[in-house]
């Protein structure tokens, strides 16, 4: 990432709305029995923090990572309004380093970076859980996205095959196509 992106991602939640709203992405809000609420949390490229939040209110020490600290502003302004409590690092991805076995919960919604699939196993503790959902090939018809910006058929479910994969899903409706993965270390 860089400047230009910090200043891009800045300017885009630099509105009052929240422009991806408040509640939890619905793969998460739907699968969150899996959620023990017990340890940390990692939210990577969190935005505005609506999933970071949603795992501070299921009872995690919560972390929400992202480039935007304005995205970040608004995060813990969403957690004060919730009630809850999370802590938030601006970070370049590509300079920050995920702590092995660090993490019981790591969330990661509409962000790629390929190269820190495995630093996202690797800071996961036995028995954690990662929820993942990003855009795939197929959104490349929808909008103006660079093929590098979007997972491959199947490429989520391969990178994260030595784990137990507790759900999996590629969707390609309503002029949006995501992969989500859910898996246990």
């Amino acid at each position: 990432m860089s400047l230009k992106d910090k200043v891009k991602w800045d300017h885009k939640y630099d509105v009052p709305e929240y422009i991806t709203g408040k509640e939890p992405v619905e793969w998460l809000k739907k699968n969150s029995y899996m959620l023990s609420g017990k340890g940390s949390a990692l939210d990577i490229a969190s935005g505005e923090g609506r999933n970071a939040v949603f795992a501070a209110e299921k009872g995690y020490k919560t972390l929400a990572v992202d480039i935007s600290t304005t995205g970040l502003e608004k995060a813990r302004a969403l957690a004060d309004e919730k009630g809850v409590t999370i802590e938030t690092n601006s970070v370049d991805i590509d300079n920050w380093e995920i702590k092995k076995n660090s993490f019981d919960l790591i969330l990661c919604f509409n962000f790629l970076d390929r190269r820190i699939f495995s630093a996202i196993k690797s800071g996961l503790k036995p028995g954690g859980l990662i929820f993942y959902e990003t855009f795939t090939v197929d959104y490349l018809k929808y909008s103006n996205f660079k093929r590098e910006w979007v997972l491959e058929y199947n490429e989520l479910l391969n990178a994260f095959s030595e784990l137990r994969i507790l759900g999996y899903r590629e969707v390609d409706a309503n002029d949006k196509s995501f992969a989500s993965l859910i898996a246990l270390k």
